[in-house]
């Protein structure tokens, strides 16, 4: 849903509170995990970006345009004061600012979503997700599939570079008792 003309913070945040007072009504435990990435954009393996643009089925010309215009050959200096340090070569994640890497951001978190099978609903799966850019909320309707979900965004993040933050990651349980 991330970086989407018409969409915005505000569908998912509508999504999952329908979610919560549809399952307060029915009197349904969710338990929720607010999944959040370290240094998400900056991280991001570029291997892993080409393979999403292949696996997604985006012409190889456009592929190799993306890798050459945004891919490679990127460097950065940095500016204290007055004075320019030494310029350093960029190997991994996308370029801030640039109007393609938040669609190849989404672009892989989709892919990594899809990876990981959880995409669904409450009504007829255990686990449901929703993503906004690197932003993911994990739904999950038992303790015990809490437990087997949770180590699956783990282990596949890493394969793309993205590293789970611990001290940011939340869980909630949401009930009708207490």
């Amino acid at each position: 849903m991330g970086f989407r003309p018409n969409r915005s913070t505000r569908d998912n945040i509508f999504i999952v509170r329908q979610i919560f007072e549809k399952s307060y009504e029915h009197n349904i435990d969710l338990y929720n995990i607010y999944v959040d990435y370290t240094y998400a954009f900056d991280s991001v393996y570029r291997n892993e970006i080409i393979k999403c643009l292949t696996k997604s089925e985006v012409p190889d010309k456009l592929i190799r345009l993306i890798v050459v215009l945004t891919l490679t050959h990127t460097s950065a200096r940095v500016k204290v004061n007055r004075d320019f340090r030494e310029e350093f070569i960029i190997e991994c994640g996308v370029k801030q600012g640039d109007p393609l890497s938040a669609t190849l951001f989404s672009l892989v978190t989709d892919t990594l979503l899809k990876q990981m099978e959880l995409r669904g609903n409450t009504t007829t799966r255990l686990t449901q997700c929703t993503a906004y850019s690197e932003d993911i909320l994990l739904i999950i309707r038992t303790k015990q599939s809490l437990l087997d979900t949770f180590q699956k965004p783990k282990e596949t993040s890493a394969q793309y570079g993205l590293i789970v933050n611990g001290q940011k990651t939340k869980y909630v349980r949401c009930r009708r008792k207490n």
